[in-house]
Order: structure tokens, then sequence, then C-alpha cells
């Protein structure tokens, strides 16, 4: 189970134990299988009604869920967000599919998701392959005004 601990204004959601249903299903899914890979997720408030996302780690099967939760969290909770994803050492095709659902969400929301300008080269490139890039703008802090 992910728990949120709220620490002033920012907010970290520990995921090293475990991912489980919160359905109440099959408790034999995969999603409750122990995380043994590296994860972390950072919220900091910025400026107006942006939000950075920090992501650490691995961005893969169980990790991209918690991520895809927390960031529609806040896109429904009506601020921006800003993905920061420069601590990442993997990404994989379900990271990849969790983004491509981010940017459904914000579009759906009226909201702007951005890629911090720290994105690492072999996420940036995976992301150029795939296409995902001209619809999830590079930003960094001082370049967050923009269109929706």
């Amino acid at each position: 189970m992910f728990a949120a601990a709220s620490l002033g204004r920012r907010e970290w959601i520990d995921v090293s134990s475990r991912l489980s249903r919160s359905d109440g299903g099959d408790p034999d899914y995969a999603g409750d299988v122990p995380s043994t890979a590296p994860f972390a997720l950072r919220l900091e408030p910025m400026e107006d009604s942006w939000v950075r996302v920090c992501i650490e780690g691995e961005l893969a099967l169980t990790s991209s869920s918690v991520v895809e939760l927390a960031v529609e969290r806040e896109l429904a909770g009506q601020r921006d967000v800003l993905l920061d994803l420069s601590g990442i050492d993997f990404i994989d095709s379900a990271g990849l599919r969790a983004m491509t659902a981010l940017v459904r969400t914000a579009k759906a929301n009226g909201r702007r998701l951005r890629l911090s300008s720290d994105l690492p080269p072999h996420a940036r490139r995976l992301m150029e392959i795939v296409g995902l890039l001209p619809f999830v703008p590079i930003a960094d802090d001082s370049s967050l005004e923009g269109p929706y």
C-alpha cells in the first residue's frame, strides 16, 4: 500500500513497501507483489497553480500506476504539473503508457502538463522515438506559461 504524508507544503509518497489494488480484487494480482525496484515520488508546490512532481528510480510497471494516480489527483485538483524525471534511471512501456494517459487527463481537465528540462537523455530519446514530446512540452521553471 502506498501512503502519503504531508510535510508542510511538500508531500512524500512512500511506495517502498508494496502496491495493492484498491478495488478489493484478486490478491494474486501482480500489483500486490512487493516492488524491489528503487522508486520515490515527491510533490513540491510551485508558484501560481503549478506543482512539481519529482520521480526518482525506475518508472516501470509497479511505479507507473503510483505516478499516474498522484499526477491525476493534482490535475483534478486544478493544478498544472511539471514532471521532473531528472532522477529516473529507467523507463519502460508501462511508464510511457502512464505518460500518455496523463497527457489525456491533463487535456480533459483543462490543465497543463510539462516535462522538466532536466530530462535524462535516455528518457528524452525514448519519448522522441514514440512521438510523445510534441504532446508534453519541455520547460524549465521560468517558462511554465503557455497554452493548455
